[in-house]
Parts: C-alpha cells; structure tokens; sequence
C-alpha cells in the first residue's frame, strides 16, 4: 500500500490546536425552498444556542443533525432530533472526534479522532453504540475532512505542507493522490459516486472542482467568490457558499456566476462558515460565529 503519513500535529485548517479553546460558534437551521433555480430560506432557528463550539454540521435522514461539539475539554459527536428537540451525544469518549459524516448504507457514521498520541484518523462508529468503534485506514495520517459515497470510496483532506487530496476506498489497501493545495470543504455531489473540492491555484484563486469517481479526472466547476468561506451543495446540484454576511448560490445548469441569496445582516456579522443541506432539500444548516 501506498502509505501517507504526514507527520504534522493538529496544525492547521481542520480541528482547533491541541492546547487552545475552540471558536465559540452556533449551528442555524434554515427552511429552504429551490425552484426553478431560485433558493429562499426562511423561518432561521439557532439550534444550539449555547456559548462553545457547535460546528462541523451534517444532515442524517433528513430530520436529525449531526456535529461536533466541545464539551469538558474536547469534543463528542452530537446528533438532535430537530422535531423532538432531542439531542443524543454519539461517541462520549475521552478522545475528540470531529467532521462526522453518515456511511451509506450502514447505519454508521465516520469522524476524525484526535487519538490519545494526538494521531489524527478516520474512524467509523456504529450509530446505535452497540459494536467498538474501529479505524477506517490504519497508515493514513494525518486527516482532516472527508466524504464517503456508496461503494466506500472516501475523499479525504491530508494535513501537510501543501494539503492532498487523497481517494482511498475502504475496503481495498490502495491510496491515490488526487491534488495538492487544497481547501478543507470536501462534499459527495447528490444523486451521484461524485466528489466536489477546492483547491487554491496559483494565481490565488479558489475553485471547486468536481471529481469524477469512474475516471478519477477532475474538472472545474466555478471559481469561489473573492472571502468566501465553505460551502455545500443542494440536491438540485446547486452550489451554496457564504461571503461576509451573504450567502450565494450557483448552479452549472442554470447560472454563469453567483448569485445572492440572502443578507443575514447583524446576526452574521462576524462571519458564516460551514453549512449542510438535507436529503430533501427542505433544510439549509450553517455556523454562525458568535
């Protein structure tokens, strides 16, 4: 097997540095209409409305959220039942997980874990708790931010000078580097094995690409506004990403350039940053920095 191992500490992008308190940010929920390549939200509900770090959100079917949150010193896999206002912590263990993400199919989730050596893998829990939870790669090291799509194939961000893309597939002891330079925003496209990233070129640029799981070659899909942050992708296929108090939409289909969505105004004035859309295109989460 190809091994990467990287050997920086926690650094960088991805978790808060080992050591150091984490942002103090807060997880909205939005109603989200899309139609006919026009996106409104409306009826916007803090849904962790508490002083720490809530970040990191993920939707699994369709009505829970999933995130990360600091508590007592390190951080544990959330997940709220947003009808019942029910909130399950997922992992409870000594170690911080991070960037959960449902498996396909197998009624688990994967998360970084910042082990007890601060060795930082993908793990895979089960959902109901009820088997150990075991690591996905043993040799791949440090990771960052990943997605998982149904033939476990996964797309994994790896902490390094510069950043790799790296495909790897769960059940094989094979590795690929896909690109270097790239940003921490790594999503499965809906209704498809695809990927979408970003990378930074040289000329200062971010673009999102989108990587085509059959061939493993990438092609552009737009360039990201100038201080935009992350971004997600609804299951129209349209792009959502935030720039100061604005969030913006973009759709390959129907657009040639971002568009505006929404002023947040006052409520967002210290910066939006990553952001989640359900299943059923009907909820739009996003961090708001206190």
């Amino acid at each position: 097997m190809k091994t990467i191992l990287l050997a920086f500490c926690l650094l960088l992008f991805a978790i808060p540095s080992f050591g150091q308190a984490p942002p103090d940010t807060d997880i909205f929920v939005f109603d989200m209409k899309e139609k006919k390549g026009k996106i409104t939200l409306s009826n916007g509900k803090n849904v962790t409305n508490r002083s720490g770090y809530d970040n990191q959100p993920v939707f699994f079917e369709n009505d829970y959220l999933m995130y990360s949150s600091h508590i007592d010193g390190q951080n544990d896999i959330m997940i709220l039942d947003l009808y019942e206002n029910k909130l399950t912590n997922l992992t409870q263990t000594k170690e911080s997980e991070y960037s959960p993400f449902p498996i396909p199919g197998y009624g688990s989730f994967g998360t970084i874990r910042v082990e007890a050596d601060q060795t930082q893998r993908l793990w895979m829990f089960q959902m109901d708790g009820k088997k150990s939870p075991k690591v996905v790669f043993e040799d791949l090291a440090p990771v960052g931010y990943f997605a998982w799509n149904k033939d476990n194939d996964v797309l994994m961000f790896v902490l390094g000078r510069p950043a790799t893309l790296v495909l790897a597939n769960a059940n094989e002891v094979d590795d690929k580097i896909i690109t270097k330079n790239i940003g921490r925003t790594i999503k499965l496209i809906p209704g498809s094995k695809d990927f979408a990233f970003e990378r930074r070129e040289e000329n200062g640029d971010v673009v999102i690409y989108r990587l085509n799981d059959e061939t493993k070659a990438f092609t552009e899909v737009i360039k990201k506004p100038s201080g935009a942050s992350d971004w997600a992708i609804t299951q129209e296929g349209t792009y959502i990403t935030s720039a100061g108090t604005k969030l913006w939409m973009y759709n390959p289909k129907s657009s040639e350039t971002w568009q505006e969505v929404i002023d947040l105004g006052k409520q967002a004035e210290k910066g939006i940053t990553r952001m989640a859309v359900n299943a059923k295109n009907k909820r739009l989460a996003v961090v708001i920095n206190n």
